[in-house]
């Protein structure tokens, strides 16, 4: 045998060895083609349903109008219909420029119902709204539906004192959403909005001087808005988290998996100071309500209502700040002479925990059919019973 061929088995190895770790490269090179298409199409499928959602909702147009005292109102005798992934509904305003039922004589007890959209209704019929339910509760009582989408208190300070005291209610129940209530009211237009609207500005001495009245006629989009709901909350701390972090969890794909969210721990002091302004602010807004109210001796009582992620995502940021809201106005207004809180914010989690149906549609975020009958049923029991 000669020396070459004695070499042989030893190249041959060699090239067996070569060859098997090419194989695996390649391998492991597809398998990462693969994952990579397979997280795309998956994240742009997710996506395009995401934007499919958004997409569906359809409201026939009309239900707003503006208004020069508080920037838009709903349009008497307008009816039409809301289309959304969640649900297909339909909105009638009577000519009062309410929603639901008009006023009726003879009613023993009036209890005029003050909030924003999920007051109002939005994603539920008429006859399915937590304010018709409660009215339907006892004969004799009558709930009128002051609630206008997009409203914050500024807005529904100015409604109780110029529209609702013609109806001298003997109760005004003002319905205040922790989402973004509170951070509207020091806007000219709100956070995710887009029509212009009257605010209050604040003195040194504790006095409140209304601006932008009357209204312009202006609306802003969305790519104009100055300052997301995130950025408020977390401050100048959202620039110092990993913009890697942000990225991934902007992703669809994440989003849906609950992974890389926003889950930083909201310390109270910080937020104390954050919104020292905005709680101050609303309590001095508060003190004229009470005030108009009393001008003809009606009951002022005060319902605090958290959106989906403080009763499903109790961990999420925006529970987190909801909750600090939550806890700050029970303890500031439980000195207020005159006002009657009621904390609903925690027995709708406490509901969603106990298992059952879902309070809130799943995409659109306001409270379903079954939010909506458990609102009325839990303010019945307390508002019915005690008066």
């Amino acid at each position: 045998m000669s020396a070459a061929d004695k070499d042989l088995p030893h190249q041959t190895d060699a090239f067996t060895g070569r060859s098997r770790i090419r194989f695996r490269l390649y391998t492991l090179f597809t398998l990462l083609v693969s994952l990579s298409i397979s997280i795309w199409a998956a994240e742009w499928l997710l996506a395009w349903q995401r934007r499919a959602i958004e997409e569906s909702d359809q409201l026939q147009p009309g239900m707003i109008i503006y208004d020069a005292r508080l920037g838009w109102r709903l349009n008497p005798g307008w009816f039409g219909s809301h289309q959304h992934h969640d649900f297909h509904v339909d909105y009638s305003i009577n000519r009062f420029g309410l929603r639901g039922r008009a006023p009726q004589p003879g009613a023993e007890r009036r209890f005029a119902v003050v909030g924003d959209s999920f007051t109002f209704g939005q994603g539920v019929d008429e006859e399915q709204t937590f304010v018709h339910l409660i009215g339907e509760a006892e004969r004799g009582v009558e709930f009128l539906n002051f609630g206008v989408p997009g409203y914050s208190t500024d807005q529904q300070y100015l409604l109780i004192r110029d529209r609702v005291r013609l109806f001298k209610p003997d109760v005004v129940l003002l319905v205040v959403y922790l989402g973004n209530d509170l951070f509207d009211n020091q806007r000219p237009f709100p956070l995710q909005g887009d029509h212009a609207k009257p605010y209050f500005k604040q003195q040194n001495d504790g006095s409140l001087v209304l601006r932008n009245s009357p209204v312009p006629l202006l609306t802003q989009s969305a790519a104009a808005r100055a300052e997301s709901l995130t950025e408020l909350v977390l401050g100048t701390s959202l620039a110092q988290s990993n913009g890697l972090v942000r990225w991934l969890g902007s992703l669809e794909t994440t989003r849906r998996l609950g992974l890389f969210q926003a889950q930083q721990k909201l310390d109270d002091t910080v937020l104390e100071q954050r919104f020292a302004g905005y709680l101050q602010l609303f309590r001095s807004i508060l003190l004229l309500i009470l005030e108009s109210t009393g001008e003809w001796q009606a009951e002022l009582k005060l319902v605090l209502l958290p959106g989906q992620s403080f009763v499903e995502q109790p961990d999420s940021l925006s529970a987190g700040y909801q909750d600090f809201l939550r806890r700050a106005l029970l303890r500031d207004l439980a000195t207020v002479e005159g006002i009657q809180l009621f904390d609903l914010a925690s027995a709708l989690r406490e509901a969603w925990q106990a298992g059952g149906s879902r309070l809130y549609h799943p995409n659109e975020g306001h409270l379903s059919v079954a939010g909506h009958r458990f609102v009325a049923g839990w303010l019945a029991e307390r508002l019915l019973i005690s008066d």
